[in-house]
């Protein structure tokens, strides 16, 4: 015997006359969720079921009874409607099953009851399952969208269709004038068209991106749409056509990298104006791009100061996205850079003797370099003409040296790198540093008498003098000291005797007494940091 399971049971509650054996309820068998019209065709009767939670039995039969809405549940039914076949396939244990249209004398709501068995033999009933809307329908038919795939040349698509009511006893239909319909176009776009005497619409409309197109109507009979259909633009190529694809700038300089963004149109290549472009190094990650929009010709620019070998890539934005055209072209700009030098550091000084120090840096400013290279310290009177190599400094780029070499008591001193063609480098000069001092010397300078007895009084007198930097003509240095020098007959050694101080008029003299053969020079060794040493012409004495 059948067991059957009621989804509503009271105590007045009696079974359909003929559907149901009484008995027993069965917690195994099919459960009804709910009835109702269909949505797109309201005489069709769609029931949810789930059928096989516990033992995953398929559903064999579904069988509905209809009763005016309002009445009792004891109500003698007005139709039974089988023949359900399953529509929509949700799980392995559950699924809508949908009748044939229903054909009854008489427009209205009506509720529907509901008897589902299983392959097991179980069977539900379920009562008040839900409501057949049994009413004249408003339907969309022949909807249209014309192109599917419209172009950029042609972003127009056509929109059309007819708004009918239906009757469901008859299914014959008749058009719905002056009716408003919601159209949905390009992504987010709403609008709407109003039917003519026929119930048709129409729209026409250029598109921004494309999307999901439909119909809808919301009125006074209800409630009728249509399956959405998918436009989506036919993307066409495109290319960017360079006017130069290399550049060899000096680093830092500004190169402009341009040309035309064109897309294929048929067999021709047409600009493409307004779109956003950008240039960055190719495959950067942390770089910021260079971004341009191309012109009403499609013609675009970047310009940037490269410092580096790299090569540019130009390439669309991410973003805003533009399903008009193909957005996977790129273009490669090469660059190859000639890097430069500076120096950043350069100093130079003349000590008494008219020695020279030296130091300096010689940066680079381009690609990395980590080769030695050679600086030449050179010198020139003028600071202009005439620039001389006096010594030649081996370093590296970005760090410092010391050399030192003889000078010069007046002139212009530079550093001076030369470059290399081999591995691009420009060659550089630092400012010229003049460096000197005012010259001195000891005008006179004598020791007397000669002979002189041993143990008498040689005097050795002189006059102090200095000569400015550029000046032309000997003055008096007085109030400095000189000192007094002697070298022994047959000795390579000075000695020093005394030290006098000249006056005002750079005069001096000095007595000593004579012991041997030998030479007496007076000299200036103590200069200031604007002076050079000086001296007095040797004078041999002879001591008897």
């Amino acid at each position: 015997m059948r067991h059957i399971s009621r989804g509503i049971v009271t105590a007045g509650a009696v079974l359909f006359a003929t559907l149901a054996v009484p008995g027993t309820a069965h917690a195994a068998g099919p459960v009804v969720k709910e009835a109702y019209s269909d949505t797109a065709d309201w005489s069709v009767i769609d029931v949810h079921l789930n059928h096989g939670s516990a033992v995953g039995e398929d559903v064999t039969k579904v069988t509905a009874e209809l009763r005016p809405a309002g009445g009792a549940g004891t109500d003698a039914p007005v139709a039974t409607v089988g023949g359900f076949t399953e529509k929509y396939w949700i799980s392995t244990w559950e699924g809508i099953w949908a009748s044939q249209p229903v054909h009854l004398e008489t427009l209205g709501d009506y509720t529907i009851d509901i008897e589902v068995t299983d392959s097991s033999g179980d069977t539900t009933v379920q009562k008040n399952a839900g409501t057949l809307r049994y009413r004249e329908q408003p339907v969309i038919t022949d909807f249209a969208v014309t192109p599917t795939e419209p172009t950029i040349e042609d972003k127009t698509v056509a929109v059309g269709g007819d708004l009918v009511v239906r009757d469901p006893s008859t299914r014959k239909t008749v058009p719905l004038p002056d009716a408003t319909v919601d159209l949905k176009l390009d992504q987010n776009g709403e609008t709407t068209a109003v039917t003519d005497d026929k119930g048709h619409f129409s729209l026409s409309r250029e598109l921004k991106q494309g999307g999901w197109v439909w119909a809808e109507y919301h009125g006074e009979l209800g409630y009728a749409s249509v399956p959405w259909v998918m436009v989506t633009p036919k993307a066409a190529p495109t290319r960017f056509v360079l006017d130069q694809k290399s550049f060899h700038p000096t680093a830092g300089d500004r190169i402009t990298v341009s040309g035309t963004l064109e897309y294929q149109s048929g067999t021709e290549w047409k600009p493409l104006p307004g779109i956003p472009l950008e240039m960055d190094h190719k495959g950067s990650s942390t770089s910021s791009p260079i971004e341009a929009t191309t012109d009403a010709d499609g013609r675009f620019s970047f310009v940037a100061s490269p410092y580096q070998k790299t090569v540019y890539e130009v390439a669309f934005t991410p973003y805003p996205y533009n399903a008009w055209i193909q957005r996977t072209a790129t273009a490669d700009v090469a660059v190859a850079v000639t890097a430069t030098t500076k120096f950043k550091e350069f100093t130079a000084s003349l000590d008494k003797n008219a020695e020279l120090s030296v130091s300096g840096i010689l940066a680079v400013i381009g690609d990395d370099h980590s080769e030695r290279v050679e600086v030449a310290v050179q010198y020139s009177p003028d600071g202009r003409t005439g620039w001389k190599t006096q010594k030649t400094v081996k370093t590296g780029f970005d760090e410092q040296f010391y050399t030192d070499l003889p000078g010069y008591t007046d002139g212009y001193w530079r550093l001076s790198y030369a470059g290399s063609t081999s591995r691009d480098v420009k060659g550089t000069a630092s400012d010229p540093l003049r460096r000197n001092r005012s010259l001195t010397r000891i005008k006179g300078a004598n020791a007397s008498p000669e002979p002189v007895r041993k143990g008498r009084t040689i005097t050795v007198k002189g006059v102090l003098q200095d000569r400015k930097p550029g000046a032309s003509s000997w003055q008096a240095y007085g109030g400095k000291k000189v000192q007094i020098l002697f070298r022994p007959k047959g000795k390579k050694t000075w000695y020093l005797m005394t030290t006098v101080t000249a006056k005002a008029n750079g005069s001096f003299s000095k007595g000593l007494t004579a012991q041997q053969d030998g030479t007496w020079v007076p000299v200036f060794l103590e200069p200031d940091g604007k002076h050079f040493v000086g001296s007095g012409s040797e004078d041999y004495v002879d001591v008897r």
